[in-house]
């Protein structure tokens, strides 16, 4: 099967991954070797700048087409989640038209999301290279970090949102 035309093959997979997650558990140990690099690829990572309006007319944005983010949150669905529950609120609590509902998503969301765009892009930028000793130590840390903590992590950003 070709590559999607945004891949890169990396023959040496294998090796830089072994490299990054050296010390990690078992199972961490057996993935990497057992993976083929002809068949898996490496996809770049991108995101947009926030935007400043999600809406035009009577038409709004939702999700990644609103606000694309790094992976390095793990907020992508969750935002989008946060995004159809605001959104449906507003519709349902407007009592002017579904434009005014519109424009109070928007307002809603714009803040929330932009940041959620920064934070992942330093995250990203941190932890996928651009800095190598950066990037080293922050799989070090993580590779001594407790479950519950990431868990933690991610729920407080959560929590942070409209679904708290």
């Amino acid at each position: 099967m070709p590559l999607p035309y945004d891949a890169e093959p990396q023959a040496d997979m294998r090796a830089e991954l072994a490299q990054h997650f050296a010390g990690w558990a078992s199972p961490v140990q057996k993935l990497i070797a057992e993976l083929d690099p002809l068949t898996t690829n490496r996809v770049k990572i991108h995101d947009i700048e926030p935007l400043s309006a999600f809406v035009k007319g009577r038409v709004a944005l939702l999700g990644d087409a609103g606000h694309s983010t790094a992976p390095d949150l793990g907020q992508g669905g969750c935002q989008a989640v946060e995004d159809a529950w605001v959104l449906s609120n507003m519709l349902l609590t407007t009592n002017l038209s579904v434009a005014d509902a519109l424009k109070r998503y928007e307002n809603a969301r714009r803040d929330r999301t932009a940041n959620l765009i920064l934070k992942a892009r330093k995250r990203a930028d941190m932890i996928h290279g651009k800095d190598p000793d950066l990037t080293e130590e922050w799989y070090q840390n993580l590779a001594k970090e407790k479950g519950d903590n990431i868990m933690n992590a991610i729920s407080n950003i959560i929590l942070q949102g409209p679904l708290a």
